[in-house]
């Protein structure tokens, strides 16, 4: 189906859908039948820069495997032509590795937004991400919540001291 085809309520259920059924249920079947073979996704809390669509397939095995009992509750959706831009939540407890952070069983909460667009064949083929990556963290108890150049700089180091032991390993 076209997404000239596809009105506003239409590309909110699409949506729905996917939430539903990649973040929240792992099935990442329908990355493939909704995701474009071009996808660029702009996702400005990572390092990684923008990410293609097994990129995105990636990141969300991370995130499920990091948090097992991670969900995605969609705020709100606005729609309009061949975008849509949602606001959401998630939650979950970090039982598992997640960006190289050791399990801290911490749960937390963390809001967001995403902007898609369909291409032509009615899949997303661009997607751009924001979300408190830093609220996140704070609730995870990986940085302090009073943030200040001191705790930054601490929390970097203990990072990289983690990295450094994972590395030497085994030596």
């Amino acid at each position: 189906m076209a997404v000239t085809e596809l009105n506003p309520e239409q590309l909110k259920e699409y949506e729905q859908r996917f939430i539903d059924e990649a973040w929240n249920n792992g099935n990442y079947d329908i990355i493939e039948e909704t995701i474009s073979e071009e996808y660029v996704g702009h996702w400005f809390d990572l390092e990684a820069g923008d990410v293609d669509r097994d990129g995105l397939e990636a990141f969300i095995r991370a995130v499920r495997e990091g948090f097992s009992d991670f969900h995605m509750d969609v705020e709100f959706m606005l729609a309009e032509d061949d975008m849509i831009t949602v606001g959401f939540t998630v939650s979950g407890t970090h039982d598992g590795e997640f960006m190289g952070i050791p399990a801290t069983d911490e749960s937390g909460t963390s809001p967001g937004i995403f902007v898609h667009k369909f291409d032509e064949d009615g899949k997303v083929a661009e997607a751009w991400a924001v979300w408190d990556a830093l609220g996140q963290m704070q609730q995870l108890g990986v940085v302090p919540e009073t943030f200040t150049l001191a705790s930054f700089l601490e929390t970097g180091a203990n990072l990289a001291k983690q990295d450094v032991l994972k590395l030497t390993k085994g030596r």
